[in-house]
């Protein structure tokens, strides 16, 4: 009696120990191709709908669902700026069922300004893609007396507009008035970004800091025009415009700070998903998104959402190193922005 109950109990704990979280057969042999099928994915985008984010999430998301065998929905979580859809990946559960898509200005940018409610850590992310590299651009009128750097230098309180205190047309603004040594201020508050082209025809504003894409509606109506590229090198968005390295010297601070607007700042698409997710699905999911990016239909699908031919496409470590790089001078920028707040922002 006593050997059957010890067989009874050993057959007992056997089944418990298969079918204990972490423990299910599924979760220990299965690869993640296998694991993937039949499985629902939630894919947040931080974007609203019909902005490239979102259209990005949705492309992504036929793909991934093609690729997988999963179901993948997509969710937005645009409130805040993003920062609802953020902090809820951030959180999630990392078991490669919740995903995102990031526009990554703001996403880097709120932790360069230390915002309070971004509740998450960028290197903790598990970065898969990049799609796009838009670099910044200081726009002005065409007719503006303001034509060039010297221009800009010899002009008296010039302003520089842009929408909210720690966005990327803010902190672009900033960095144009440290760069050049302008007598300028950086006024903030415009709730849209299409406000700012009409300011600046309107001759309240002497310019504003822009991704291409962002800024292409002004350019085609013909309000503004990109006068250089907050970057170390050109664009092939716009060949014809000179970056900023071209046309001043820089310090060694200065260079760091163009460098980061060239890399880390300027505006992209990332894909990501929740800190912990398993060595193995992350590798699978990169290699996905490398194939995709080989593909021609992903790619011209790509750039109808944008509504241009997207230049730059980066691999998760790719990716995961302009982080690290950042998040390890993360210090020295938080402190260049603060004070360069204090000084030049009405």
């Amino acid at each position: 009696m006593t050997k059957k109950l010890a067989m009874v109990t050993g057959a007992l704990i056997l089944v418990l120990a298969l079918v204990a979280p972490g423990c299910t057969p599924e979760s220990d042999s299965a690869t993640p191709a296998d694991f993937y099928k039949g499985k629902t994915i939630d894919l947040v985008t931080t974007g609203s709908a019909g902005t490239f984010n979102d259209l990005s999430a949705r492309i992504i998301g036929a793909h991934l669902g093609e690729d997988t065998g999963a179901n993948v929905t997509v969710t937005n979580r645009s409130s805040a700026g993003g920062l609802e859809g953020l902090n809820h990946v951030y959180k999630a559960e990392p078991d490669g069922l919740t995903m995102s898509t990031v526009a990554s200005v703001k996403f880097i940018t709120n932790k360069v300004m230390d915002e309070p409610t971004a509740e998450y850590d960028l290197d903790k992310f598990s970065y898969i893609m990049s799609i796009d590299r838009q670099p910044y651009c200081l726009f002005v009128a065409p007719d503006d007396p303001y034509q060039s750097i010297t221009d800009l230098q010899a002009g008296q309180d010039l302003k520089l507009g842009a929408t909210t205190p720690s966005g990327p047309t803010s902190l672009g603004g900033l960095t144009v008035v440290k760069l050049l040594g302008l007598d300028a201020t950086v006024i903030t508050g415009f709730k849209r970004i299409s406000e700012l082209p009409l300011a600046v025809n309107r001759g309240e504003l002497n310019g504003y800091c822009l991704s291409i894409s962002n800024a292409a509606a002004g350019v085609r109506s013909g309000m503004v025009k990109p006068l250089f590229i907050l970057s170390t090198e050109r664009s092939p968005l716009a060949p014809d415009v000179p970056a900023i390295s071209e046309l001043v010297d820089l310090s060694d601070e200065d260079m760091a700070l163009v460098q980061l607007w060239g890399t880390s700042l300027s505006a992209s698409n990332l894909f990501v998903a929740p800190p912990g997710l398993p060595e193995d699905r992350l590798t699978f999911l990169r290699g996905l998104a490398d194939q995709w990016v080989q593909d021609e239909a992903f790619r011209a699908e790509i750039d109808q959402a944008a509504d241009y031919e997207v230049q730059t496409y980066l691999t998760g470590d790719e990716v995961t190193q302009n982080i690290m790089g950042t998040v390890a001078t993360m210090d020295q920028f938080q402190a260049i922005f603060t004070e360069l707040i204090e000084k030049y922002r009405a």
